[in-house]
């Protein structure tokens, strides 16, 4: 069956930003963020994911990295549901 994988947290560690940065910079609160790193969240409004995109872009463009996408936070992956949901 299909389901979402969180990806977040590949993306800070390529980034070399914490969790409570981006919480911070973003203006996230931390559990948010958590929550999202480790694939517990079961919602997502459009206006918390475009903060993140934009303080993850800020800090990849700082950097000289190529430009953070939704993939790089959840991807649709086929293969993979949690069981019973």
């Amino acid at each position: 069956m299909s389901g979402i994988k969180f990806t977040l947290e590949e993306t800070l560690d390529r980034l070399k930003i914490t969790r409570n940065r981006l919480a911070v910079e973003a203006k996230i609160r931390p559990n948010t963020i958590s929550d999202l790193a480790i694939g517990k969240t079961k919602r997502l409004e459009f206006a918390t994911l475009i903060s993140i995109l934009d303080e993850l872009n800020r800090v990849a463009k700082e950097r000289g990295e190529r430009a953070v996408t939704i993939e790089d936070i959840i991807a649709y992956d086929p293969d993979t549901r949690e069981e019973g949901k």
